[in-house]
């Protein structure tokens, strides 16, 4: 009976990230990345780590023409953890391509906001 009562108040191990299953992308001016990833970081169904709209933003403006940089993170989308990863490589100067990788269920809702934000800035 004791150990029943100890487990039921026993706190939950965490769930493992669910895998990467789908991809998505677009192109963007460099100046375009971290406003996109801001958007998408205000989205409330998606859960991202600290500055990491600003952090990735700033990185890309580094990146060399026909060079690539990829960010593996852990996110939260619809209060279950996601791995996702986005990759940039610089097709032309200051035009980098994003790529999203993660669950179908969390890329869908990137592309959402993906042709949102296309809309928006009139692309």
């Amino acid at each position: 009976m004791l150990k029943f009562v100890t487990e039921l108040f026993k706190p939950n191990a965490p769930k493992a990230p669910l895998p990467i299953t789908s991809e998505t992308s677009m192109n963007f001016d460099s100046r375009e990345v971290a406003p996109f990833l801001t958007q998408l970081a205000n989205n409330s169904r998606f859960a991202f780590p600290e500055d990491i709209a600003r952090s990735i933003g700033t990185a890309v403006g580094d990146i060399p023409v026909e060079d690539t940089k990829r960010w593996k993170i852990t996110a939260d989308f619809d209060g279950q953890p996601i791995l996702m990863e986005i990759e940039a490589f610089m097709d032309d100067v200051d035009a980098p391509d994003l790529y999203f990788f993660s669950t179908q269920a969390a890329i869908s809702e990137i592309e959402r906001e993906l042709e949102a934000f296309a809309e928006a800035i009139g692309t």
